[in-house]
């Protein structure tokens, strides 16, 4: 799988009405990427640019025209995952502020208009459902988070070639994670893992990672030259030789009221043990690109460590 790690440096113009915002941006961002591409009403069956436009590849989540295909991968998910902060209480205006975003193959041909979406995003004034920011720079990542500029200051022109591509081999070779298959397992923001229709409140790690390795193999299937050709039955059997421990995993909810709907799911820490390697690369790939129900829009984000013992 070949994608690329964007880090967005903006300027928060006036206080953030909610701690959560961020997480709740989908419809605006959308509309504001269907704007920005030129597209007129977002249907794409009627798009006379059809295969060429950056909205339908990116938002169109097209079938595959092959059945086993479909049977296997079903809907595709959105080729890109953002990873948001927190904000803190007010009066914050005047933070500056990161925002990760993570595209996926041939999304990386987009990175132009995935910033103007950011930039119009948020242009409006500070309202009770608005934000008001600024970009500052938007630089490109490498393995160990060297950055490349990619443009600087709002409005900038995109630089040619500035863009650093990754790749699954490549993440591999530069986090040596496996310690003797222990590793610490932290969930970031609220993890959201459904299971026959309802999210599940308790933590399941063979759920987990069976979910995490549908995602990822269904982004390599539709938006990458390599799909993930792996016997998915044998794998999803290997969950069952990994151990949790020393687990603080559990239900949250974030936010509500008058802001918003609550953002729920599971937060908090536990360590692996007998992880095998076949699950590394999955792992590496899952820290930039989320799981679970609203993966793109920064839910299920979660980081690895090696864990001592």
């Amino acid at each position: 799988m070949m994608l690329a790690v964007l880090r967005i440096r903006l300027h928060l113009k006036g206080n953030a009405s909610d701690p959560y915002l961020l997480y709740r941006v989908r419809d605006g961002f959308q509309g504001a990427f269907r704007l920005v591409s030129g597209c007129s009403d977002g249907e794409c069956s009627r798009c006379v640019r059809n295969d060429d436009c950056p909205y339908r590849i990116v938002f169109g989540q097209q079938l595959s025209s092959d059945p086993a295909a479909v049977k296997r991968h079903q809907k595709p998910p959105l080729p890109f995952a953002f990873a948001f902060p927190v904000f803190p209480p007010a009066p914050d205006a005047g933070l500056e502020f990161d925002v990760r975003l993570a595209l996926v193959g041939n999304a990386t041909r987009f990175v132009a208009e995935f910033v103007a979406a950011v930039n119009l995003l948020f242009a409006g004034k500070t309202e009770q459902d608005k934000l008001a920011a600024e970009i500052v720079r938007v630089e490109s990542l490498g393995y160990h988070d060297e950055a490349t500029l990619v443009c600087e200051g709002r409005g900038a022109t995109v630089i040619a070639d500035s863009l650093t591509l990754l790749s699954t081999e490549g993440l591999c070779d530069s986090r040596l994670l496996n310690n003797n298959g222990r590793m610490r397992l932290r969930f970031v923001t609220p993890l959201k893992l459904m299971q026959e229709g309802r999210p599940r409140r308790d933590f399941s790690f063979s759920l987990f990672m069976r979910t995490l390795i549908r995602r990822i193999s269904s982004l390599a299937s539709y938006y990458c030259d390599d799909g993930v050709s792996a016997d998915f039955r044998w794998l999803a059997s290997l969950c069952e030789s990994v151990s949790l421990s020393d687990s603080s995993i559990g239900w949250v909810e974030w936010g509500g009221g008058k802001q918003g709907g609550k953002l729920a799911g599971l937060t908090g820490e536990a360590v692996l043990a007998g992880v095998p390697e076949e699950f590394i690369p999955f792992l590496l790939l899952g820290e930039l690109l989320n799981v679970g129900k609203g993966a793109a829009f920064g839910l299920g984000r979660f980081t690895l460590e090696h864990a001592g013992g």
